[in-house]
Order: C-alpha cells, then structure tokens, then sequence
C-alpha cells in the first residue's frame, strides 16, 4: 500500500523530524563538548538541573497534554532555543536556569510527542506501534531521522569554525541552531490526533480507554516491583552516562582544537545513523533465527563493540588528563592541541565516530528488549517512561561527577564498566524472551481484560482477530 498520511509509520516520521529539529540540534551542540564552550562547568551544571527537571516533568507531562493539547510542543520547543540563546551571555547562573527550564520543556515535549499517538512517552512509539516482526524497523526509522537532525546540525559549526583558532564556537552558530529549533515546535501543527491513526486494516492504534493520572502513578510505582525493570536498571543507567564522558572528556577535554571537535561531532551523529540502520534491521532480521536467539545475538554485539571501543578509547585517553587538557584550553594557542592534521587524528576521528555507532547499538537493543516484553501501549509507555526517568537519574549524576572536576580516565573507567555491568544484569531479562509474546491486558474498550497474543486479541475460537496495536 502507498502512502498513507494517518499511517502510525508516517506519524512517527513526523515526529522523528520534530526531534531532528529540537533535541536533534541540541544534541548537535553537545556533541561539540562543553556546549561548543571552552569551559564545560556551565553546561554541566546545567546537564544536572536539566535531568532533574526532565525526570519530572516526564511524568507529569500526559496530564498537561490533556489539557492544552499537541500545542504544548510550541513553547516546549521554545525552551530548547533559550537555553541555546543562554550561551551568548557570560551568566553561568542563567544557563543553569535555562537548563533546568529545558527539563521542563523536553518532558512535555517528548511526551507530548507520544501523547499524540497514544503513548505517555516518546520512546514508547518503538515498542507499542510496530509489529513485533517490525520493531528493529521502526527504532531504526526513528534514530535515523532524529540523528541526521544532529549530524546536519554538526555540519554548521563545522563549517563556521574551521577557521576558528579560538576554544569556542561563533554566536552565529548559536544563532542558527536557535533558528532550526523555532521552526521544530511549529511543525507540531501536522500531526494528527490519535483517533485519526489508523493501521492499513483500519483498526486503531490503541484499543485502551482514557487513563488518568492516579491509575498511571500506580502503575508506575509497580515498575520497581517488576523484576526485569530492576534487572535492567544499570543498562539503562549507563545508556545516559557516557555522554558526559564522549562530550567533555574526549571531545571537550582539550586534547582537540575545536575545529577537530567539530569534525568530531558531525562523524559521532553520521555513524548513529549508520548503526541504528544496520542493527536495528538485524534485530528483525528473520534469517538470524527466533527472537530468542537474535535477543542473545543482539546482547552480544552489543558487548562486543562496547568492549572494543571504549578500549580503543582508553589508548587516547593516555595521552592527556584533566591537569592538561585544561591548560590546552587556556593557553589560547590551538597549534598545541590536536588539529585535523595531526598525524594520529584519523584513528582518534574513527574511534569517536564509533562511539555513535555503539550509542546506536546500546540504546536500540535497550528499547527493541523492551519491545519484546510486551506489545500493550499502556506498558509499553511505562517501560518508556521508567527507561527515561532512570537514564535521567544517572545523567544528573553523571553531569555532576564531571563538574568536581574528576580524572578524564576515572570518568571512562565509570562510564566503560556501567555499560558491562548493565549488560551482564541483562541476561536475565534476555533469557526470559519468547518467540512471540503472550500477555493479558487491562484497561480495554468494552471489557475488563483481554488476552493479546503477538500484539493481536485472541477471539473466543482462540484465533487473534484484532490488532492491540
């Protein structure tokens, strides 16, 4: 079938490009380390107020939805274009502020985002919307819209500051990415409310009634009784974490001048895209065996190329630390640093570059798992929300940890063996994957529960006869 506008699958392209535009360009500017700053206390700082703020906000963000609909998208979107604008005055306490501010904002509008189809959180639209055979697609559809927003969004500093011999980025860059991000919020207007998505069979995309606010926080506090979303807590903890490092450490360290910093970054978000392309399809790759097997598979690659490139890492690490870097930064000459010439950058390019292609792995194969546990949206929007609120938790700790000015090789250590740690908490949780998911679902339009098999309703001969999803 053709396209089709009130398809769950173009709805979620719709709001992979809101998120190309909005935290995609944030993501860009991070990328550059310190916040394309010389000095990265500010934006850790303002990291930590943001994940606090963003942990809560997350939660309550359905609740607002409901009263002022997809239109909260806009002054959520606003939020990020302050926080960028913060960078161009020298008040460190308003970039915290702004920080802060953009937690708020990111809740509403990641969940305002998911609230649209039917969903409390974002990330909960690669879980419940795809069929189980289409999970691994729908992840990779998404994280490659989202993060050609960051890679295009690195290619603008590139360009400005290739002749930038200074430690910090241009205020017309600031400028342009504020620009993006305004026209990201507007875009909310052409997304369709939930009751006119619809799959190619006509059925809905959710079958749940209306959800309110007490019911969720049950719901949710019940999360930290479930023994696969505590098994699974330090794979998600870590999934945040080692942005700090990647961003401030490597990146803004000092060790790169910041015109290697920006080629830097715009390689990181390119080979998100290239490995949320490939894994994401191999998840759902039938050839590969049962889910079962592709779960073990999939766990696999992930700790492969955690282990080879975060080892790869530690070789150029050695090469400076925090006493170093920082005079790098100050001594206001860039010949010192590390220059796109410099005759051991390619390597050290190629391993920073990895470092987006692992992202990409590790955090698809954290939502292709949950995805496997379950096809109910309700669920699958609160393992959405329980996996943002834990990733938050650790970044706030994450971004702090960074700012008592720790050792550069502490920090990867950390960063290196939360990622081993969570995936050895892991198995578990894999090894309870089936072939196909058999759950009973609650909360339903015309009944008090239902047995769903694959994402599908079981009739009363026993035969699914009507999607969940």
């Amino acid at each position: 079938m053709g396209f089709r506008y009130s398809s769950p699958y173009t709805q979620v392209v719709l709001v992979a490009f809101i998120c190309f535009c909005c935290p995609g360009m944030f993501n860009a500017i991070n990328g550059l380390g310190a916040a394309g700053q010389a000095d990265a206390t500010a934006q850790d700082n303002a990291g930590t107020a943001l994940a606090v703020t963003f942990t809560i906000f997350s939660l309550i963000g359905g609740a607002v939805y409901n009263i002022i609909g997809h239109y909260v998208i806009i002054p959520a979107a606003f939020t990020y274009v302050l926080y960028i604008g913060s960078y161009l005055t020298p008040n460190t306490g308003f970039t915290v502020f702004t920080g802060a501010l953009l937690g708020v904002g990111a809740g509403f509008l990641w969940t305002a985002q998911g609230e649209l189809i039917s969903i409390r959180v974002l990330s909960a639209i690669m879980m419940s919307y795809p069929r189980e055979q289409d999970k691994g697609k729908y992840f990779a559809t998404f994280w490659m819209i989202f993060n050609l927003g960051a890679t295009i969004g690195g290619v603008v500093p590139l360009a400005k500051e290739w002749n930038n011999d200074t430690s910090s980025v241009s205020i017309v860059t600031y400028i342009v990415f504020m620009v993006i991000m305004s026209l990201g919020g507007l875009l909310a207007i052409a997304l369709l409310p939930p009751r006119k998505v619809h799959h190619d069979d006509g059925t809905p995309v959710s079958i749940h009634r209306f959800s309110n606010w007490q019911r969720e926080a049950i719901e949710a506090f019940k999360l930290f009784g479930d023994w696969r979303m505590l098994c699974l807590i330090p794979l998600f903890g870590g999934s945040n974490w080692f942005y700090t490092y990647q961003f401030n450490c490597y990146n803004g360290g000092g060790y790169f001048n910041i015109r290697a910093r920006a080629l830097n970054n715009v390689l990181y978000w390119l080979f998100q895209i290239i490995g949320a392309g490939i894994f994401g399809n191999f998840l759902d790759w039938k050839a590969a065996g049962s889910r079962p097997k592709r779960a073990w598979l999939g766990l696999i690659t992930t700790v492969v190329s955690v282990m080879a490139v975060w080892g790869a890492a530690l070789s150029v690490q050695l090469k400076y630390d925090r006493a170093r870097g920082t005079f790098l930064k100050q001594s206001g000459n860039s010949a010192l640093q590390q220059d796109v010439t410099g005759g051991a950058y390619a390597g050290e390019l190629i391993i920073y570059a990895l470092f987006g292609a692992v992202d990409a792995i590790y955090q698809g194969y954290c939502y292709w798992l949950m995805g496997a546990l379950t096809n109910d949206t309700e669920k699958a929007s609160r393992f959405g929300a329980f996996y943002k609120t834990i990733q938050n938790a650790f970044a706030a700790v994450a971004g702090q940890v960074d700012a008592h000015k720790v050792e550069y090789i502490t920090e990867l250590g950390i960063s290196w063996g939360l990622c081993v740690v969570g995936c050895i908490f892991a198995i578990p949780v894999v090894n309870s994957v089936a072939d196909t998911t058999e759950e009973i679902v609650t909360n339903v339009d015309g009944a008090d529960e239902l047995k769903v098999i694959g994402g599908r309703v079981e009739s009363e001969s026993g035969v699914p006869d009507k999607n969940l999803v």
